[in-house]
């Protein structure tokens, strides 16, 4: 039996930050292969396998690796290793769309070429891109990666593939260093250990020369190092073929032809890199240039200064002016086919299979991805230190407030007679505007937290993230911050206003109030899903807010409502948690003894049917944020 992996003492071993320690063991006699529950998995005729039985003359990729059984052993196909790419007469229309977005376009990319897209806007360039990365299916032709089916096989490539999009993918606020160990962590396998982790974070920081920036943070560089710093990102799994999505954009001059050379040094080392530009003056550093015209049309693929002897003019400029309408973009085109009629790929109308049979990640990736994700969060706060002086700032300062509107004497039981027994009136009022300011806190400290990183999330998604620990390390992160902002609320109201509650009333007080702060958490995070931007996000949670105030039946008895707000009601967590700081006050018997009335009837409930209604409610609450999580993702590949 022969064992495959990262590790010295394997049989067969691959250098690769990818492939697992011990990825695999293959039995040569008869053909028999099993993975070894690996991080990024072992592929077979393109889908994930736990076991296989090989034939002679077939190839399989370890993560990033591509092997080929000889019928006899393994060995590593550095043919494969390299990456190329074919696009047969592709053409792309969505099926809502009125218009072709692509047009029967066909190229070829070989192993270590750097090709540029360029075009007029609206050409096609980002979709064509996107076909190349395997994130759709043409309606005609084919896109392959070597040889296969890019989209039919995006699980098995996307080891292979890194892509940097035009809005950064690193959350600027972390340090570079820390921001690039994070995005390892997530990335490399979890038997990586910290020497390997950090040899690769100085490899990438070496070759984008950030190395004398490792430790400032990423709000602090220029427009070319945030650029730089998430290509090292990219870089860290040494990817065979590079996509970049406008890197040059609002770069000065010096800073663009810098970017494009050392790009050209990684084609160099054997990687293939493919970007979007709009910038021409270095364009001439590329071995290819595909240049689109409006409508998707090809109308010139090969070296750079072929296309200023095939449209006769003097600089890429002149071309722009030449293709910039969709007639003489179909001229360009019929002409650039007449050009090269017999080096055209044979037209492939195969319709494109979509990934079925993909074996799914083991779970303890999950719980290491939450952990991962948990802690990069935390540092994220950590390092915005104005924004967590703020954080910190409100619960002391409204706790402060809310003490000194009120008589000290508010819920002192033994003021049962006289002019001293009415201050009491005011206690519900006080206890809402605990779970009301529980609510806002949690709300707005969680509305931005999604939409304003979406890029980063679909970069992360193509890799290996998944959505559940991501969503889950917000919760986590957001509720230990509830929980603190609760927890000083109460402290501070409580220096002038006793409640006169033992230890374990105290106790469950503070419970219903950071279930206040959580189920706002949880509202905050869904509209963080829903909405376009943080903006957006910031102005629909007042709304959300003004009702949740409006149904908690502080103001109105839920029994008085009409049945379709009761029905509301009853959704709102701000009714059920009113309730319960109601109930631990023992609100509705000390307004009975004064003959004032019971206050509600969600009072009269005790408190463990109380959780029993909370905690469904906020399980609820957390399927309809993370559905809506998974509603944005859809979204977004659309």
């Amino acid at each position: 039996m022969i064992r495959i992996g990262r590790n010295a003492d394997c049989d067969l071993v691959l250098d690769s930050p990818l492939v697992s320690r011990y990825h695999a063991e293959f039995d040569p006699e008869s053909g028999q292969l099993r993975d070894l529950d690996s991080a990024n998995g072992t592929f077979v005729a393109g889908q994930r396998v736990s076991q296989a039985r090989l034939q002679a003359g077939q190839g399989l990729y370890l993560a990033n690796v591509h092997l080929r059984f000889d019928g006899q052993k393994l060995s590593e196909d550095g043919a494969h290793s390299a990456v190329g790419i074919e696009v047969e007469d592709v053409s792309f229309r969505p099926p809502t769309a009125k218009r072709t977005l692509l047009d029967h376009i066909s190229f070829a990319v070989h192993p270590g070429e750097f090709v540029a897209l360029v075009g007029t806007s609206g050409a096609g360039k980002s979709t064509l891109m996107s076909l190349l990365l395997g994130q759709q299916a043409p309606s005609q032709g084919s896109v392959q990666i070597n040889g296969q089916g890019a989209f039919a096989h995006q699980e098995q490539f996307r080891h292979l593939i890194g892509f940097v999009p035009q809005d950064d993918i690193v959350h600027r606020v972390l340090p570079v260093e820390a921001a690039l160990d994070y995005a390892a962590r997530l990335r490399l396998p979890a038997d990586t250990s910290l020497v390997e982790r950090h040899r690769r974070v100085e490899i990438a920081l070496t070759t984008m020369e950030l190395v004398h920036r490792r430790d400032v943070p990423i709000s602090r560089l220029s427009g070319g190092e945030r650029k730089r710093v998430s290509m090292a990102a990219e870089l860290l799994t040494e990817p065979s073929l590079l996509f970049l999505d406008e890197p040059t954009s609002g770069l000065d001059p010096g800073m663009e032809k810098k970017t494009m050379q050392l790009l050209s040094r990684l084609c160099r080392q054997g990687r293939t890199v493919i970007l979007i530009t709009h910038a021409t003056q270095n364009i001439v550093l590329c071995d290819k240039v595909a240049l689109l015209a409006p409508g998707g049309r090809l109308v010139y693929y090969g070296p750079p200064q072929g296309a200023l002897q095939f449209f006769e003019v003097p600089d890429f400029a002149e071309i722009y002016l030449s293709i910039g309408d969709a007639d003489s973009g179909l001229v360009w085109q019929k002409r650039f086919q007449k050009y090269r009629q017999d080096s055209i790929p044979q037209v492939s109308t195969a319709t494109v299979p979509r990934p079925t049979g993909a074996a799914r990640q083991p779970w303890g990736t999950s719980w290491r991805q939450w952990w991962v994700l948990c802690e990069r969060y935390a540092h994220q706060l950590w390092a915005d230190r104005s924004n967590l002086m703020l954080m910190a700032l409100q619960a002391p300062l409204i706790g402060f407030v809310l003490s000194l509107l009120f008589d000290s004497r508010l819920y002192d039981p033994h003021q049962v007679t006289g002019e001293f027994a009415y201050p009491i009136k005011e206690g519900p009022t006080l206890l809402f505007l605990l779970v009301v300011s529980c609510l806002f806190f949690g709300s707005i400290n969680s509305c931005r937290e999604i939409v304003k990183e979406l890029p980063i999330l679909r970069r992360e998604r193509l890799v290996n993230l998944r959505l559940f620990p991501y969503f889950m390390s917000k919760v986590t992160v957001l509720s230990w911050v509830g929980a603190f902002q609760a927890s000083a609320l109460l402290l501070i109201v409580q220096w002038r206003i006793y409640l006169w509650l033992p230890l374990e009333l105290q106790l469950m007080l503070l419970a219903f109030l950071v279930a206040a702060a959580l189920g706002g958490t949880l509202l905050g995070l869904m509209l963080s899903c829903l909405a376009g931007s943080a903006e957006q996000a910031s102005s629909l949670v007042s709304v959300l807010l003004i009702l949740q105030l409006s149904l908690s039946g502080a103001f109105i008895k839920p029994e008085q409502m009409l049945p379709a707000l009761r029905f509301m009601s009853c959704l709102s967590i701000s009714r059920w948690t009113f309730a319960g700081v109601g109930t631990v006050a023992d609100l509705n018997r000390r307004f009975m003894e004064l003959h004032m009335g019971w206050i509600t009837s969600d009072f009269y409930l005790p408190v463990k049917p109380l959780w029993g209604v909370i905690l469904p409610l906020l399980g609820i609450h957390a399927a309809i944020a993370m559905a809506a999580l998974r509603w944005r993702e859809g979204q977004s590949e659309r």
